[in-house]
């Protein structure tokens, strides 16, 4: 049981935060919108790790603009995945990277009109 001495001992050594806003809110709008800054650095970390974006070697505009646009939908495409596996409660066991690769070893084959899939591994 921690009693009030060990409390305020402990806020001495704790860190705080100043949050300096010009609009009107309470405090826990604040700590909401704080909270949901954690949602856009994750974003910002998997655009600039997982799918490599951050590294830009190209000589025009029209190169750089491309290549921002792909990296976008990438971005998004791995959020929507990440937000299925959270839905389905499987975000501890699986990342949106795990989820393609296993995906991957499913192929359709085309035969003009009709088409089939292949073998389907048990684990999907």
């Amino acid at each position: 049981m921690i009693t009030k001495n060990d409390l305020h001992e402990g806020m001495k050594k704790a860190g705080r935060i100043l949050i300096l806003s010009n609009k009107e809110m309470s405090e826990q709008e604040a700590c909401e919108l704080y909270k949901k800054r954690e949602t856009v650095e994750k974003r910002f970390d998997a655009y600039k790790t997982t799918l490599s974006a951050d590294r830009l070697y190209l000589k025009d505009d029209e190169s750089v603009f491309w290549h921002v646009f792909i990296a976008f939908l990438s971005l998004y495409s791995y959020s929507k995945l990440e937000s299925i596996l959270k839905k389905v409660d499987l975000n501890k066991k699986m990342t949106p990277i795990d989820l393609l690769f296993e995906l991957s070893k499913i192929y359709h084959v085309d035969f003009g009109i009709n088409g089939q899939v292949t073998e389907i591994p048990k684990k999907n």
